[in-house]
């Protein structure tokens, strides 16, 4: 009896520090290159601001635009975590509904658009300034 209550005593803490690792990261799937078809290369660990279940697992293999839009905390954190280029060809798809709209217009009302003159860009944020506002992160310990 005693031997069975450390098993399970054992078994809980590496459990509880599995669930404890799943709440604390996302684990992204990218587009990207397969081992023999079947593993993926672009496998990253991204640390999440929070811990939640939620988002844990992300495959953005099939991702457009829509789907960017509609996850804005989990591309914030992939900005903070300089990982942006994991969405960046879900960025560059466009969503069902463009697709679409772009493929109905007829070629004879085609119109051409002006744009105004770009505005002068506004200076960059010095480093410092930048992440003054960006929430703290679990593993943030020198903020």
């Amino acid at each position: 009896m005693k031997k069975f209550l450390k098993t399970v005593f054992i078994l809980a803490f590496v459990l509880g520090g599995w669930a404890l690792a799943a709440a604390s990261l996302h684990v992204v799937r990218a587009p990207g290159a397969m081992a023999w078809g079947k593993i993926p290369f672009t496998v990253q660990f991204v640390p999440k601001t929070t811990l939640t279940f939620r988002e844990t697992w992300v495959d953005t293999t099939h991702w457009t635009s829509a789907d960017v839009a509609a996850h804005p905390a989990f591309k914030a954190r992939l900005e903070q975590a300089n990982k942006l280029y994991l969405i960046e060809k879900a960025q560059q798809a466009p969503s069902p509904s463009d697709a679409q709209a772009s493929a109905a217009a007829p070629a004879s009302s085609a119109k051409v658009l002006t744009s105004p003159a770009p505005a002068a860009a506004a200076p960059a944020p010095s480093p410092a300034t930048a992440n003054t506002n960006a929430p703290k992160s679990i593993f943030d310990f020198g903020r």
